[in-house]
């Protein structure tokens, strides 16, 4: 049940949710889960300073998409293949240089998550 919450520019000529689509299906694939139980959300923001830059555009080379990873407890091994296919798809999906997304992971504990499907 990993969350995948998505905060980046707005993007010129893509379909924002095409992209959170195939990070949902390549993440997924990536630890071997029925795609239904990978859920992205994607915010555009108004307002992305790198420093005293600004863009109103996802440039290709700045201003990464933000991205972070929320799952239960996994192995260092599962986290890093979870980090590196958010990016890597992201990357690819929006034709962004390598290495211009920026995922972080945070790890949820069983006693602070709610999952009707637990119950």
């Amino acid at each position: 049940m990993p969350v995948v919450r998505i905060r980046a520019l707005p993007q010129r000529g893509i379909d924002v949710r095409t992209v959170a689509q195939a990070v949902a299906t390549a993440l997924a694939a990536e630890i071997g889960q029925d795609p239904r139980g990978s859920w992205v959300t994607w915010e555009t923001v108004d307002a992305y300073a790198e420093g005293a830059v600004l863009f109103g555009e996802q440039p290709r080379d700045t201003h990464p998409p933000l991205a972070i990873v929320s799952a239960k407890r996994r192995p260092p091994e599962v986290i890093d293949a979870m980090l590196r296919c958010v990016g890597d798809t992201l990357a690819r999906e929006l034709g962004l240089e390598a290495g211009n997304v920026f995922v972080t992971y945070e790890e949820i504990h069983p006693d602070g998550l709610y999952d009707a499907s637990a119950s």
